[in-house]
């Protein structure tokens, strides 16, 4: 019983690993094609390839840099912003991914003003974009080892001169493997947020309630990041960066 039991286990197991590398060629093999069309200028097929990708449960900063290109040659200006903001969603730290998101930011009709920010909470955000969720985990667990080796020299350490320095020291490695964690924390949970989306169709009307009969109060064109503050039936509230609110069809907007 023991050996059948045995069998079973190992079969599959065998199973399992044969089919994860027959699903990462597949996927391999639509990324290639999509390479090749985009090299061809055929963007529609390149389209086409990586969404294929994205709806099989993909998902990578290159990935959605490479889609928000296509979109872009094809002048889908929503599109390709969603797409560059998916990128840097996943790596805030993608330096092509921002520089061509603020290129096409350019090219948008509505030109908003954002709220003032405190200049060190600028700051501290700044910071924290420059590197990604994984980066900001290593660092933060090598300040904790280095912590931990001067608690240990703190510990041994037979001058008090000697002692205090170390003492101070890893209690400011212990601070930054905080902050570092911190970091780390709120990159990743901001990956898996649905609470941010891009205006994709031209117009989009805004209206003082969910229904299509409400005050339309006033307008978003493609390509307009907003706040999702509340869903009802096919509705989102949104928030625009200068603090306007109002509900807009949940049809033309896509969550980032």
């Amino acid at each position: 019983m023991k050996k059948i039991l045995t069998a079973i286990l190992v079969s599959v197991i065998a199973f399992t690993v044969s089919y994860a590398q027959e699903e990462a060629r597949g996927l391999a093999s639509i990324w290639k094609s999509a390479e090749d069309a985009y090299s061809m200028g055929d963007f529609d097929g390149a389209i086409k390839e990586y969404e294929t990708l994205v709806s099989s449960g993909a998902a990578s900063p290159s990935l959605f840099y490479n889609l928000g290109n296509a979109h872009y040659r094809k002048g889908n200006i929503g599109k390709s912003i969603l797409n560059y903001e998916r990128a840097l969603k996943l790596d805030p730290s993608d330096a092509d991914a921002r520089h061509n998101l603020e290129l096409v930011r350019t090219q948008t009709l509505d030109k908003i003003d954002n709220v003032p920010q405190f200049i060190l909470f600028s700051w501290i955000q700044k910071v924290k974009y420059s590197l990604s969720s994984n980066v900001w985990a290593v660092v933060s667990l090598v300040f904790l080892a280095l912590g931990l080796v001067l608690l240990l020299l703190y510990r041994y350490s037979r001058r008090t001169s000697s002692r205090k320095l170390f003492f101070i020291i890893a209690m400011i490695a212990f601070l930054f493997t905080l902050v570092c964690f911190l970091f780390s924390f709120s990159l990743a949970r901001n990956a898996q947020s649905e609470d941010t989306g891009i205006v994709i169709e031209n117009i989009g009307s805004v209206k003082s309630a969910p229904a299509a009969g409400g005050n339309s109060i006033f307008v978003l064109h493609e390509g307009t990041k907003v706040k999702i503050l509340e869903s009802v039936q096919n509705w989102y509230k949104v928030e625009i960066a200068d603090g306007r609110q109002g509900w807009i069809k949940s049809s033309d907007v896509e969550v980032i």
